[in-house]
């Protein structure tokens, strides 16, 4: 669904985000930008990090980046977008600033593997006087590593708000479900991991979070762009009762931009 450009936000995932907008008929983008967002789910710490992303049109279909990874939209018409997704989960290492949480098992990072499709639709087709147009996502990812072991699947729901020829806002939401082995591995706290800081906690799967995000979308000319988003995620469910989590906040902020040139 050609719409428009945009960067891609890490689910925290950010998960949801910013591939929730289809490109629009370019055949090469590049950008390179900035984010602040927490060191793991649950977290209060925050840090910086590079933000990065592309889209390349070629015969076989649209490749672009899909936070920490890459998907491969076959169906290229204006209307629907499908194809498989390569994503990197980080996981958790001891560099984290809580030093009960460093001290836990470290999560390997790992490749997950999986499906996505999307579509939307203008709102003039309903018979209205707008220019806006509803885009929708729902995508799988598996652990295909020694990581979570887990599986999890995001919705997404998104409106683009052309305001004039050169600015657009995009308000979307989002959740995240995830399975007993992915809640288990990032928010549980076994037996033989339990503190006096962490107490042992049996994390199920569900809802893991919520988010609700805002983008920007300013053109400077037909070459340069520049991509905004704000996000606030909320954690649900066995995510938000954790003990990792009450150390921290269930609720996280992310905020970044990049700078495009399409070639």
């Amino acid at each position: 669904m050609k719409i428009s450009k945009l960067i891609n936000v890490h689910k925290l995932t950010l998960t949801t985000g910013l591939m929730l907008i289809s490109a629009q008929a370019f055949s090469a983008t590049i950008g390179i930008g900035l984010g602040r967002t927490v060191e793991f789910p649950g977290s209060n710490d925050y840090t910086f990090s590079p933000r990065a992303s592309f889209e390349i049109e070629t015969s076989v279909g649209i490749f672009k980046n899909d936070d920490i990874g890459v998907q491969l939209d076959l169906i290229k018409s204006g209307s629907v977008d499908t194809g498989p997704v390569l994503r990197i989960n980080t996981g958790r290492d001891d560099s984290v600033s809580d030093a009960a949480v460093a001290a836990l098992p470290e999560i390997e990072a790992s490749a997950e593997v999986g499906w996505f499709v999307g579509s939307g639709f203008k709102l003039s087709s309903l018979g209205l006087k707008s220019d806006a147009i509803v885009i929708g996502r729902l995508s799988a990812l598996t652990d295909a590593g020694d990581g979570h072991g887990g599986t999890l699947i995001n919705g997404s729901v998104g409106l683009v708000m052309p305001i004039n020829e050169k600015l657009r806002f995009v308000p979307s939401m989002s959740f995240n479900y995830a399975d007993d082995n992915y809640t288990q591995t990032f928010y549980g706290v076994d037996s033989t991991s339990a503190s006096a800081e962490l107490g042992e906690f049996k994390a199920s799967g569900g809802i893991e979070s919520t988010q609700f995000a805002i983008f920007g979308i300013r053109k400077i000319n037909e070459k340069w762009s520049i991509t905004g988003v704000g996000a606030f995620n909320t954690l649900q469910g066995d995510a938000a009762e954790s003990p990792i989590t009450k150390r921290g906040s269930k609720t996280n902020l992310f905020s970044g931009f990049t700078i495009n040139y399409t070639f």
